[in-house]
């Protein structure tokens, strides 16, 4: 029953932003710019881009998903259903996931087709480490789309609140995006070490995970 509703949650954002064609359409606009603008002013050789390519990648992904999660309560804002959302008789953690879900899908969806472009782009030869570096950003992603639908939920009511969001969000995923970089550079080099990175991402999801729905419902109800 609770993830019922959370998956109905989660698939009326996303077939609603299918529909409206907002966020997954900016999302993607802003990450292809962000490609096109860096490959043009730095036109990287092989082994350049391959140094490159992490840390870009990752910035990347952290700006597009800033633009994905300042819109995570735009429908409910927008016909003024949070109120009735808040009021339906489900737990706190359930709306929680359902919008995280949601969240997580459309910047999953972003991934699926940055990377190989990011790697055509960039004349990367990393086809063959293509699946590995995919399981690492989703897993970089599990936590910063859990942690950044709940300083959404934080900052969905200040007028400024995509500043806001980032002022929040940035500092907090630090740590979180320093291993997915280091995590992805060795998949792609095949050099240094992969396994510790790979558990602080583990580790830095299981917190963030844990608290966000606690943290949320404390939210909506304050």
């Amino acid at each position: 029953m609770m993830l019922r509703a959370a998956y109905r949650i989660a698939w009326k954002d996303v077939m609603g932003d299918f529909r409206r064609r907002s966020t997954l359409s900016a999302m993607l606009f802003f990450a292809i710019s962000v490609l096109v603008v860096f490959q043009a002013a730095f036109n990287p050789d092989r082994r350049e881009a391959m140094q490159l390519l992490p840390g870009l990648l990752w910035v990347t992904i952290l700006f597009t998903s800033l633009v994905g999660l300042g819109r995570v309560f735009q429908a409910e804002e927008e016909d003024g259903a949070f109120e009735g959302l808040m009021l339906a008789p489900l737990g706190r953690g359930v709306i929680f996931l359902g919008k995280w879900l949601g969240n997580l899908v459309l910047t999953v969806a972003v991934e699926v087709l940055l990377l190989p472009l990011m790697l055509i782009l960039f004349n990367v030869d990393g086809w063959s480490s293509l699946p590995a570096v995919f399981g690492v950003l989703l897993l970089g992603t599990l936590g910063l789309t859990g942690l950044g639908v709940l300083l959404a939920a934080l900052t969905q009511a200040a007028r400024s609140r995509e500043t806001l969001l980032a002022l929040l969000l940035l500092p907090l995923v630090v740590p979180l995006l320093i291993a997915g970089v280091q995590a992805t550079a060795a998949l792609l080099s095949g050099q240094g070490e992969l396994t510790a990175w790979v558990r602080l991402m583990v580790v830095f999801d299981m917190i963030y995970l844990a608290l966000a729905p606690w943290a949320f419902g404390w939210l909506v109800e304050e």
